[in-house]
Formats: C-alpha cells, sequence, structure tokens
C-alpha cells in the first residue's frame, strides 16, 4: 500500500525519546509547528479509519447522519459541521479525522497504549510508531501528489503560500473546513459530481499553468473582489463557473448555509487538494489532557486521469495511496540537505514498550489522565491491586 521510505529513528527509553524530540527542531525550515500522531501498531500507512475500508468510505455521508438520527441531543452544542465531525470521532465513528496531539509525550502514549491484553493480538507483540506533522508543507511530497494526478504544472499556484500557514492550519470555524465538513456530509453520488468536477478544474488549470507564469491565483482575487474585468486565462473563469453552478455544487452550497447563512458561492477549488490541521474546540478534559488536534484528510475522486488526458475509475487502493500521499504533504521530512529528504517517523521496539509505559507513568502519562472518565479510571485503580 504504501512504499514511502522513511528516515525512521528508533527509540528505546523515555529519555532517549525527549532527546530525538528535541533534535527535530534543526530540521524546521521555518516557524513550523510540529504535531504528532501514534499508533502502537505499526500500520503500512497513516490513514483514517474511514478511508482504510472501502464499504465505509462509499457510505460516509450515510454513517455520519445515522449517527446524529439516532443521537440528536449529542450535537446540541455544535456549531457547525466540523464540530459534529469531531463529535462523531470522539465518540470511535470513522471519519476522515485523523487523531494528532501537540504533546510529544501524548503521542508516545499511544504508540505504546497496550491493547487487546490476553490475546494473540495483543499490541506489545508489535512495535509501534509515531509520526511527526508540521504545519508548512514541503514541496516534494506535494509534488508527488501532484504527479499521481497529472496536475504538476500547478505547483507553482501554491508557492505564493510557502510561507503562510494559515493555508494548512485552521480552526474550527473557518470556511475552508466548513466546505469540507459540509461535502461529507452530501450524499455519495453528489460527493463525487463535486469531486469529478472540482478534478476537471484542475485539468484546465494545469493547462493553463503550462505556460510560465500562475493565473488562478489572480483570477480568485479578481472574484472574490467582483471586479468586473477579471484577468482570465485559457477559458479558466468558464470552467470556475460551471464549477460553481453544477447542481451538486449548489447542494453542498445549501449544505454549508445551514451553518453559515452568509456564506459567499466562492470555494477555492485549489483549498480542497491539500490536508489541513484543525485545532477543535476544547469539548471536554479528554481533549485538553491529550492536547488533542485533527488532520482533515483531503478527499481523493475516484476518477482520475491518465498521462493522456483521459478519465479512468481509480480501485479502492489506488484511491488510499493518492490519499496517503496527500496526508504526506504536512509529514516533518529530514534535513533539506538530503537531495531525497524522507519523511520523520520514531519506532519504538515492542520489547521496549512496557518500560517506557512505566517511564510514562512516573511521569504523569497514565491512562487516567488520557482518558479521565470514571470507566478508565476504574480499570487503573483496579490494576493496582
Amino acid at each position: 500500500m504504501n512504499d514511502t521510505i522513511e528516515d525512521a529513528k528508533q527509540v528505546i527509553s523515555l529519555s532517549d525519546y525527549i532527546s530525538q524530540v528535541g533534535n527535530l527542531r534543526s530540521y524546521l525550515k521555518n516557524k513550523e509547528n510540529i504535531y504528532y500522531r501514534g499508533q502502537n501498531k505499526d500500520f503500512s500507512n497513516t490513514l483514517p479509519s474511514l478511508i482504510r475500508n472501502e464499504n465505509y468510505l462509499n457510505n460516509e455521508d450515510k454513517l455520519i447522519n445515522d449517527f446524529i438520527t439516532k443521537y440528536p441531543e449529542l450535537f446540541c452544542d455544535c456549531q457547525n459541521n466540523f464540530d459534529r465531525l469531531a463529535l462523531m470521532q470522539h465518540h470511535q465513528l470513522p471519519t476522515r479525522l485523523l487523531d494528532l496531539t501537540s504533546n510529544p509525550l501524548v503521542a508516545l502514549y499511544f504508540a505504546v497504549e497496550r491493547s487487546n491484553e490476553g490475546t494473540d493480538k495483543d499490541s506489545d507483540a508489535v512495535d509501534g510508531k509515531i509520526f511527526p506533522f508540521t504545519n508548512f508543507y514541503d514541496p516534494v511530497p506535494l509534488l508527488d501528489s501532484l504527479r499521481d494526478e497529472h496536475f504538476e504544472n500547478t505547483k507553482k499556484e501554491f508557492l505564493s503560500i510557502k510561507g503562510n500557514n494559515r493555508q494548512f492550519l485552521k480552526s474550527p470555524f473557518s470556511d475552508e473546513i466548513e466546505i469540507e465538513s459540509s461535502l461529507a456530509r452530501l450524499n455519495g453520488d453528489d460527493r463525487n459530481y463535486v469531486l469529478n468536477e472540482v478534478n476537471n478544474f484542475y485539468k484546465t488549470l494545469n493547462s493553463v499553468d503550462a505556460k510560465p507564469q500562475t493565473y488562478w491565483s489572480n483570477l480568485y482575487a479578481d472574484i472574490v473582489n467582483s471586479l468586473e474585468n477579471k484577468r482570465d486565462e485559457g477559458g479558466l473563469l468558464n470552467s470556475y463557473k460551471e464549477f460553481n453552478k453544477f447542481p451538486s455544487t449548489k447542494r453542498l452550497y445549501h449544505e454549508i448555509k445551514k451553518d453559515i447563512g452568509d456564506f459567499e458561492d466562492q470555494i477555492n477549488p485549489l483549498e480542497l487538494f491539500v490536508p489541513k490541521i484543525v485545532t477543535p474546540r476544547i469539548i471536554d478534559q479528554r481533549i485538553k489532557n491529550q492536547r488533542g488536534l485533527f488532520m482533515f484528510v483531503p478527499f481523493v475522486c475516484n476518477y482520475g486521469f491518465e498521462e493522456n488526458g483521459s478519465q479512468v475509475a481509480l480501485n479502492s487502493d489506488e484511491v488510499q495511496k493518492r490519499t496517503q500521499t496527500r496526508i504526506n504533504i504536512l509529514r516533518l521530512l529530514s534535513d533539506s540537505i538530503d537531495p531525497q529528504p524522507k519523511p520523520m517517523s520514531f519506532v519504538i521496539p515492542h520489547c521496549k514498550k512496557a518500560s517506557i509505559r512505566s517511564e510514562l507513568e512516573s511521569v504523569g502519562i497514565t491512562e487516567s489522565f488520557i482518558y479521565p472518565d470514571p470507566s478508565h479510571i476504574a480499570h487503573e485503580i483496579s490494576k493496582t491491586y
């Protein structure tokens, strides 16, 4: 599934991990933040469970709407569709949100956390892993992802936001996050139609951007500012208008306006291509203790383009592969001096998990700290007797 070659660092103790995390700052080129994902098994990818299960992915809207229908009282305090998705993720419903934390010790806890005790699936029999992410993209994985789609000419459209973390670090109230959260709630046909139209727009933009400058950033600014004479090029404005008046796009706008009544019908299709890190509202002590954030994993259309421009259906494996490549856009990479920088990761050998758990407990990173609810606190108390 994922043939990414990584720069994997082995962790054998808590002090070793703290030292290596401290060294990560030397890999940063700007004022990036670092976010971590800990997994107690060395999976071959960092895909959310929704993306790893084709049936879940095909029924994304039904998962969401069925849960809301069965437990409407849970969502009384939710202010938008992202709030609803975050709450569903909190209650273990498969979503396209990927759990992250800004606390490296919390990520280490998840990497060594024991599960399935007393069975042959005990996670202490396999290595754990931690993946660092940042809120600034690196051009190498971005270009890889654009090449997947044969949209590599559009790379320069992203250069203007190279030093701007607003593109990738979002609040739960941002328009971009509301757009994508609402897209998740559209029925499968409408969502696929919207994504197909977005792909057609990218194809047009890729053709226009074969010329030696960028065009969309100027045109979109003219659209937002309602200028009469817009800086159009190569039919780009017409392609955007076609996307905007498509019936499924209009239904997406309708879904958005349920939360944002005065939303302007001016989606920037370029925003939909990249992942985003979202700081959620602190809805309970668990999110506060875990220093939790989410990555909103971008949508990948189930139709792509071949090099000659013809459209081709993508199977589940290819959708997963392309989604993983997009997630990698925000992976922390090894030193830029390396001609081929590699995504960073930490590997915790299974034989070291128990000792590292004990070390974490000694500094207060315990089960009841990570999961401050009565059932987990009761479980932790029972283990002491």
